[in-house]
């Protein structure tokens, strides 16, 4: 079956509800677009995160596709939608980390002039954080040192820590959980 009568079936088995003509459609969608994607992002845990975003939004409207012979063009402005719209957030983001670096070295260049009580809850809460960081195991906090602090993608600590990215997904979605745990006991 060739990849145009193929993705028509698929389609049609997809709009009629059937789970399988899903699957087998997101299957086709997420091979032809991931090196467009993963070209177009860089890394392959945001290619892998707006692969994941486009189909979640293709199922979703599906029905609203007028003719299945433009499904490819707008398959891929979809994914084009997802794309810019994670610049736009990294963006936002570094302009927000940018703002409070400056705020914080403006606190500590004033040396003392900043409000005592506001130094004393920032020290507690520093404190707070360490004392459940080290509440968790090595292997949580090995997994929060490397994506948080070194900043390394899923691919990397898999690497580092010889197991699979989902694997490693699932291990930093339970250290953050154990952390957040341990962080709503603190005095």
């Amino acid at each position: 079956m060739n990849d145009e009568s193929g993705y028509i079936q698929f389609l049609a088995q997809a709009r009629s509800g059937d789970r399988g003509g899903m699957g087998r459609l997101a299957v086709l969608v997420w091979e032809r677009l991931y090196p467009f994607v993963f070209r177009t992002t860089l890394s392959r845990d945001a290619a892998e995160d707006v692969l994941q975003e486009t189909l979640l939004t293709m199922l979703c409207r599906l029905g609203s596709l007028r003719d299945c012979h433009r499904f490819w063009p707008w398959i891929y402005r979809i994914a084009w939608s997802k794309i810019q719209d994670r610049l736009r957030s990294r963006r936002r983001q570094s302009l927000y980390e940018i703002a409070l670096r400056r705020r914080v070295d403006a606190g500590a260049s004033s040396s003392g002039d900043g409000d005592p009580l506001e130094a004393q809850v920032r020290e507690e809460t520093r404190q707070q954080v360490l004392t459940a960081v080290a509440r968790l195991n090595r292997r949580q906090r090995d997994i929060l040192r490397l994506r948080c602090y070194d900043e390394l993608p899923y691919s990397e600590i898999a690497a580092r820590t010889r197991s699979s990215p989902g694997m490693v997904r699932v291990r930093f979605h339970r250290a953050k959980r154990s952390l957040r745990a341990h962080l709503a006991c603190c005095p």
